[in-house]
Order: C-alpha cells, then sequence, then structure tokens
C-alpha cells in the first residue's frame, strides 16, 4: 500500500506498508524501533504511528539519533547440527555476527558445564579453603541441569563437597516435587539433607507454615508474583541452613534471563548489586554458575522435566516482571553480545564515561 521511507545517517530504506496494517505494526515487523523516528509526511506535516496509508502514500521517518541501523539486520548465520535438540543465539566473531547455534544433547551439557566447572574452577582458586559447598537443588530445569554438572564436577574433582538442600516451594504437590528433586541428587551422587513444608516453615520461624506466609504475602504485594514468595522462601532457607552448617556459600540455578531482569530491575531502583557469578549475601556466597546459560537451552536439554515444571505454573499478575522478562528475552535473541555483557559486565571494552583530562578546562 504506502511507503515508509526511514532515514538514517548511514543511508535511507524504504518499507512498504500491507493492506490495512498502521504504521507502527509495519515499523514493528520490520524490527524497527518506532520510538527512535521522528515521522512526517511529503508536505512536513504530523504523521501518525496509528496511520494507514493509502496506495502510493509516502511518510518521512526520521531517525532520531544516529545509531548503526545495521545491528537490527534481522539475518542471521545457522551453524547446523545434526541431531540437534537445542539452539541459542550468539555473537560470533570479531564482527559480532549473530548466529544461531544448535547442539545435540550431548553438545549442549558439555557446553554449560564448560561455564559451571569454570565458575567453580574460579571460586576455588579464590577461596582455596571453601570447604563443603551447598546447592539449592530443585526438581525443575535448572536444577536438573545444576545437578547433572556438580556431579560431573565432583567425578573430576574428588576434592570437592557439595552438600544438596532440597525444600518444598509450597506451590507444587509438595511429594511430587520433593521426590524429583531428591531423584536428581541421587542420580548425580550428591548428598543432600530434605526440608519439607513444615520442616522450612519452622526453620524460618513460621508456625503456620507457608500459607500463612502466602496469605500475609498476598495482602502486602497484590501486584507481585507469588512465585516471588517461594524463590524468597528457599533462598532464607538456604542461607540459615548454610549458616548453621558453617558452610560459606550457596549454589542458585539463576540463569541468564533471570541475571538479565534483575539487573534491568536494579536499574530501575537504582540498587545496583555485585554481579554475578559469585555475590555476598548475609555473609554467605551466592553462586550462579548458569548465569551466562539461557533457559532455553538448559529446558530444552530435558523435555520431560520441563514440561511438567510448565504444567505447574500460575498465570503472572505483575507487569513489570513480566515487562523485564520480556526485555531480557528481546536483548538475549536480537543483541546475544549485550546479553553476555549483562551478565559479565567486565567484558565490555573501555568507554569514555567521563571528559578526557586534555579536556577538562584548567585555570591559568
Amino acid at each position: 500500500m504506502g511507503t515508509i521511507r526511514a532515514r538514517t545517517t548511514a543511508f535511507d530504506f524504504t518499507l512498504e506498508t500491507r493492506d490495512g496494517e498502521t504504521i507502527l505494526e509495519a515499523l514493528r515487523r520490520s524490527g524497527l524501533p518506532a520510538q527512535g523516528f521522528l515521522l512526517h509526511d511529503e508536505d512536513g506535516a504530523f504523521a501518525s504511528l496509528a496511520q494507514i496509508l493509502g496506495a502510493g502514500q509516502m511518510v518521512n521517518a526520521y531517525s532520531l539519533r544516529n545509531p548503526d541501523f545495521a545491528v537490527l539486520d534481522p539475518s542471521i548465520q545457522v551453524a547446523r547440527r545434526d541431531e540437534a535438540v537445542a539452539e541459542i543465539f550468539a555473537a560470533a566473531g570479531t564482527e559480532q555476527v549473530p548466529t544461531l547455534v544448535q547442539f545435540t544433547r550431548a553438545e549442549g551439557i558439555d557446553y554449560i558445564y564448560a561455564a559451571v566447572s569454570k565458575v567453580f574452577d574460579d571460586y576455588y582458586a579464590a577461596h582455596p579453603d571453601a570447604g563443603e559447598i551447598q546447592i539449592a537443588l530443585s526438581g525443575g530445569g535448572d536444577g536438573r541441569i545444576v545437578g547433572e554438572c556438580a556431579g560431573r564436577y565432583l567425578k573430576e574433582h574428588p576434592g570437592v563437597a557439595f552438600h544438596a538442600v532440597i525444600t518444598a516451594n509450597g506451590f507444587e504437590d509438595e511429594a511430587e516435587h520433593l521426590d524429583s528433586a531428591v531423584a536428581i541428587a541421587e542420580r548425580f551422587g550428591l548428598p543432600h539433607s530434605v526440608f519439607n513444608e513444615a520442616d522450612s516453615a519452622k526453620k524460618l520461624g513460621w508456625v503456620d507454615g507457608f500459607d500463612s506466609a502466602l496469605e500475609r504475602y498476598r495482602s502486602e504485594y497484590p501486584d507481585d508474583e507469588e512465585e516471588i514468595l517461594a524463590t524468597y522462601w528457599v533462598q532464607e532457607l538456604n542461607f540459615a541452613v548454610a549458616t548453621e552448617a558453617g558452610r560459606s556459600a550457596v549454589v542458585f540455578g539463576f540463569n541468564l534471563e533471570d541475571v538479565i531482569a534483575e539487573r534491568l530491575y536494579q536499574a530501575l531502583t537504582g540498587n545496583q548489586l555485585d554481579p554475578y557469578p559469585v555475590r555476598q549475601a548475609k555473609g554467605v556466597d551466592l553462586i550462579a554458575p548458569l548465569y551466562k546459560i539461557p533457559k532455553k537451552l538448559i529446558d530444552a536439554l530435558d523435555i520431560a522435566n520441563s514440561m511438567r515444571n510448565y504444567d505447574r505454573r500460575k498465570a503472572s499478575v505483575s507487569y513489570l516482571r513480566s515487562a523485564m522478562y520480556f526485555l531480557a528475552y528481546h536483548v538475549v535473541e536480537r543483541y546475544p553480545a549485550l546479553a553476555a555483557a549483562f551478565a559479565d559486565p567486565t567484558i565490555i571494552a573501555s568507554a569514555s564515561e567521563e571528559p578526557p583530562p586534555w579536556l577538562i578546562v584548567s585555570p591559568n
């Protein structure tokens, strides 16, 4: 139908709208940020994003700044594998070429294990007297992969000691959840302790159990996800158990999107915590060995277990949490190099964050 002429510093390009399609819909279909353009018709008059262009109509969309629009190129190269079970978005080479990397099951777990083992190696190098490390082990997808990688690390490093702490989270069938996590621990040779809901509530001082905590949480935070309470519950229990047992570190299964969503939230609140893979809280080191691993890869390596967890999820009620995770997904997909930097800020090249000394005016 109509034509949008996107005008940038480097070049101009045209986009044809479809029948009945608004300018906004056309820009989004092409992966172009509508917020980044100033729109005028051929006479210089205002043009709305909600406008549907007629045949032969044209609008000019002027880029508000001069970013490199090549980063919006939707094309992608594919690193194919026979018998692939999973794929992730990555930035390949010095040119950061968007690449869809496929994995067989064996390649996928090897890829994850390489990242996990490096986190453990670095931690033990920095803390040679760390002793037994605690693992917050769930029966979910992240827990399944953490358990598999921790078991493999134990076999390759006989002097290392792990202890898994398994607890009910208040939302799933208690017996099924605990049994699933115990099966993971036993399969991969992880010593473990089990805390049912009553045990957990008692250790945390909730004499009326998880239900009373959930009722209070719903009352005080009606627009937040109940799942957040379960996360706090598991974390606080692990802090308490680790402190009581004299363990200095706890492993959690936070993945790449968890890390990005959290850092986006921190940016909103102005409360920047130390980046992963290791962060201290309440005198205990939090270790997140999956901090660079997309959940898409984690869940694809154990479909049956992932489907079990998906079936038990509750509907979202939080706009903020949903928005943070959708932003995280977009970052991982469209800007994989930026996603890696969110996870590990140390990889970002030095930039001019302050005026160079030679530019600062000095009094005569």
